[in-house]
């Protein structure tokens, strides 16, 4: 049996939007964890919309849990939610989303599915931490 261990404060991949948020995931088998820590003001539209290819709101699905802070979700057909510490979420494509409060939002996303082929599954053991 393996054993692949992550940490998600060594993403595999990280990405910044400047003072506004951070996020990075990990690959371990064929799952990916994604941790985004948001600050009050981001929004979808300032941050991720300008990064698409002419979407007006975010085509993928997200499986979410809130670490802490509150986000509000917008779809398409005008369903509204706002999400806070301790909530999972599944959220399908077509939303926006804004940082609601004065509070950091911190969330982890799961996602499942193969890795891409290049991904080295020998990366981590039962060792790393």
């Amino acid at each position: 049996m393996a054993i692949i261990v992550k940490n998600l404060d060594q993403p595999d991949e990280a990405f910044s939007d400047g003072d506004a948020g951070a996020s990075g995931y990990t690959v371990a088998g064929d799952s990916m964890v994604f941790r985004s820590v948001l600050q009050p003001g981001w929004s979808w539209d300032e941050y991720v919309k300008p990064q698409t290819d002419g979407d007006e709101s975010c085509q993928m699905v997200h499986r979410e849990y809130v670490i802490s802070g509150r986000i509000r979700y917008l779809t398409d057909e005008g369903d509204e939610v706002v999400a806070g510490p301790g909530d999972h979420l599944w959220i399908g494509p077509g939303h926006r989303a804004w940082v609601a409060g004065d509070e950091p939002f911190v969330s982890i996303d799961f996602e499942i599915g193969e890795p891409d082929e290049d991904e080295d599954e020998d990366e981590g053991d039962a060792t790393d931490g």
